[in-house]
């Protein structure tokens, strides 16, 4: 796709250029300039990254009546999709209007089919019939934004968990009244799983894992008792909620794998708890009682009665294994006699396993890929255009003259480094550290294996998960070493982690700076040099930093050399870049700073965009004409002539993303897409 339009942006930036010397002493009187026109041609590269993302998913009647398995597909906008267990093939898929995706979709005795939206918190409901439309029943309460999980009672009665206070509602459709039960624990932000059995709601927090027993009449709350094995629950979410026949499956952990808590409600005790499992649900009791969940890679069976596990001989290759949407249908097949178990995995894949004669099989669904929006972008030095994917994740190389793209499925990618042959990749969650070999095939066995035998690349280096952190924002070229910065995941504070190219061995440093993020990096003689936030990553503490700060790390000593606050009121340094005279710059509360870094003080402020708080922020270098380019609040392209200090709005238009080509091409990100801009 190429659509190409032509801006011609005046200058509306007013230059105030100040130059210090340690403590502002003499000043230089500040100036306004008005630049002239600059012309500016801006390409669409189209959409680099395209996959299959399912999340929520539920089996129930499909549009002839049917079960089917019905899923919601993320995308812009997100769809609610029903396949066929006998094929694998889709019946229905209709538009989630202004839905991104769902991890909430549940279904009422009557076969109409709810959704819960991520990001905007609007309920869909989608009654019985063949030609039923999507309704979008708005959002149940007014102040969340997140509908994370959905359940419904034997009367129809909806009922959801919500961000970002924590609460519960019910949703009556006979009225249309929506009842809401409050925050389920004071200062709790999540609402991460719901239940519903027997007239009791059950409800999952994070961060920090408590369950709690509702009322569904009265709204009388209690929590239950931790499992024992769990200790205090901090860290830890109640990830899934799914109850039966008097029993609480209670999954503690990450969306990857936990430990899955059984409770008796008639007891009121834990009679289990198994290790190694992944979600999103335990499916309903099968033939003698047995209910499946996936278990350390394996669909296996479990007898909640006497405790005891059934293997199926079905397993699941990749990091993620958890189902998306798992229960019981008879398919018109011999082969498939009596109930089969189905459900769906991530990528789009269909599982199948039949209790009485053994049966398994997966294949892919015709669920169409949809594009997934940019986590990064970067530009190597062999001129080759890196674009990382957010939530289903993936990596493409671009042309960056024709925009072909080379995609490759892998983890949710947040920071992209090109150094020589190799590329090194921050990943989320757990903050990980991957490298890429550009001479060898791809063939990740977490994500996209290659044929048989091949060996491993990227080859995982660093994995942070232990010391609690999740997101891979900063990565810098330092000499015989990598540097990565990271934000942490249920408390405060980042790590700066150091790699040793040759080896592989690295050095993980935390705290850094005081309960802050690590958000930008650059290196500069000897000195690895950092930006902070003062914020975390997902589920953190609030902030009890109040500005964000400049640190040096010093790799021969391998300790903080320094740390002071370069931008006062500013929250985030979110990018840092080295001109081609090896000064340091970056960019904090729409202002562009310069470090004497000898000397650890600010020598050069100009404001771009001033009153800016927003702690976005890209900045670029072009050493063909020593210019620097700056991407601020979203929106505001800026050149800035490193020699006068003059800076140039050149566009106004909505990007998160900057990458500056080794040619002085720029290349913007804005949810799915790239742009190419050239300026004249």
């Amino acid at each position: 796709m190429s659509l190409v339009r032509r801006f011609t942006a005046f200058a509306a930036v007013a230059a105030t250029a100040l130059t210090l010397g340690g403590p502002p002493a003499a000043q230089a009187s500040p100036t306004s300039t008005v630049t002239a026109a600059a012309a500016v041609t801006v390409d669409s590269l189209g959409i680099p990254l395209r996959d299959v993302l399912m999340i929520g998913g539920i089996v129930a009647p499909g549009p002839d009546g049917r079960p089917v398995l019905w899923s919601a597909v993320s995308g812009e906008p997100a769809h609610l999709a029903a396949i066929d267990p006998a094929t694998g093939t889709t019946v229905s898929v209709q538009e989630l209007t202004g839905a991104p995706g769902s991890y909430a979709v549940a279904a009422a005795p009557d076969g109409t089919i709810y959704v819960g939206a991520y990001g905007t918190g609007d309920l869909y409901r989608r009654k019985p019939g063949k030609n039923s439309p999507i309704e979008n029943l708005g959002r149940p309460l007014p102040s969340e934004t997140y509908i994370w999980r959905l359940s419904v009672d034997s009367a129809g009665i909806v009922y959801g968990g919500t961000y970002p206070g924590a609460r519960v509602f019910a949703y009556n459709p006979a009225t249309g009244a929506t009842r809401d039960y409050g925050q389920v624990l004071p200062g709790v932000q999540y609402v991460r799983s719901i239940a519903v059995a027997d007239g009791k709601i059950y409800a999952g927090t994070q961060p920090d894992a408590h369950l709690l027993e509702i009322d569904a009449v009265t709204g009388t709350r209690r929590e239950l008792p931790l499992p024992d094995g769990l200790a205090s629950g901090t860290g830890l979410t109640v990830y899934d909620l799914n109850a039966y026949d008097g029993r609480v499956y209670a999954r503690y952990g990450s969306a990857i794998n936990g430990q899955l808590g059984v409770y008796d409600t008639r007891a009121g005790r834990w009679t289990d708890l198994i290790p190694d499992v992944a979600g999103l649900d335990v499916s309903e009791p099968g033939p003698k009682g047995m209910v499946y969940l996936t278990r350390a890679g394996h669909l296996t069976g479990y007898q909640p009665a006497t405790r005891t596990f059934v293997d199926t001989g079905l397993s699941f290759a990749g990091r993620v294994v958890n189902n998306r949407g798992i229960g019981w249908v008879t398919l018109a097949d011999r082969d498939w006699p009596g109930r089969t178990l189905v459900g769906l995995l991530w990528r789009g894949e269909m599982f199948r396993y039949n209790p009485v004669t053994g049966r398994s099989d997966v294949m892919r669904t015709d669920v169409p890929g949809e594009p997934i929006p940019l986590a990064a972008l970067s530009a190597g030095a062999s001129g080759t255009v890196y674009a990382g994917g957010y939530l289903n994740g993936g990596l493409a190389k671009i042309d960056p003259d024709t925009g072909k793209a080379d995609f490759q499925r892998f983890s949710q990618v947040e920071s992209v480094l090109e150094v020589g042959d190799q590329v090194y990749l921050g990943a989320y969650p757990d903050s990980r550290l991957y490298r890429y070999d550009l001479g060898k095939a791809w063939s990740s066995s977490e994500y996209s294996p290659g044929p048989a035998g091949t060996p491993e690349n990227p080859v995982k280096l660093v994995d942070l998960k232990s010391y609690d952190q999740v997101r891979a924002r900063a990565l810098t070229d330092a000499g015989d070493k990598v540097a990565y910065g990271t934000m942490p995941n249920t408390t405060l504070g980042g790590v700066l982690a150091i790699v040793d190219k040759a080896t592989g061995a690295s050095t993980v440093h935390r705290p850094v700076v005081t309960d802050s993020s690590i958000v930008s990096l650059a290196y500069q003689s000897g000195l690895i040099v950092g930006g902070t936030s003062k914020d975390g990553g997902y589920s953190v503490p609030p902030p009890t930093q109040t500005e964000a700060r400049l640190f040096g790390w010093d790799v021969a000593s391998d300790s903080k050399a320094f740390e002071f606050v370069p931008v006062p009121g500013a929250t985030a340094i979110p990018a840092l870049a080295l001109d081609g005279a090896g000064r340091l710059w970056g960019l904090a509360g729409g202002q562009l700073f310069a470090v004497d870094v000898a000397s650890r003080t600010v020598v050069q402020r100009i404001q771009l965009a001033p009153g800016v708080a927003d702690s976005r922020g890209r900045l670029g270098y072009d050493a063909t004409r020593n210019v620097m380019y700056a991407l601020v609040n979203g929106h505001l392209l800026v050149r800035v002539d490193l020699a006068t200090g003059t800076p140039t709005l050149l566009l106004d238009r909505s990007a998160e993303f900057l990458a500056v080509h080794p040619d002085g091409r720029l290349f913007l990100g804005d949810g799915p897409e790239v742009f190419r801009v050239t300026v004249s």
